[in-house]
C-alpha cells in the first residue's frame, strides 16, 4: 500500500492503490449524490449540488460518466 498506482475516476488527482477507480473523497461525494438522486429522481445538477454541497462540476461529470453504485465498487477492467 501507498503506491500511486492511477488517478482517480473524477478528480483526476493521484491516488493510492485501491480496488475503487476513485480517491476516498469523491468516493464519499459519489455515495452523497446517489443517495439523494434515488430519493429525489429527476432533480437538476444545481439541486443536487445544492443539497449535497459537491460541487456543480463534479456532480455534472458524475452525470456525464454515468456513475452508479456498481462503479464505485469495482475497477475498470479492459
Amino acid at each position: 500500500m501507498g503506491e500511486i498506482v492511477r488517478d482517480c475516476r473524477l478528480c483526476k488527482k493521484p491516488m493510492e492503490s485501491s480496488p475503487f477507480t476513485m480517491c476516498n473523497s469523491c468516493l464519499m461525494e459519489s455515495n452523497r449524490v446517489q443517495s439523494f438522486v434515488i430519493k429525489h429522481p429527476h432533480v437538476s445538477i444545481e439541486r443536487i449540488s445544492q443539497e449535497t454541497e459537491v460541487p456543480h462540476d463534479k456532480v455534472e461529470l458524475m452525470v456525464k460518466l454515468g456513475l452508479s453504485e456498481k462503479d464505485t465498487t469495482k475497477s475498470q477492467a479492459h
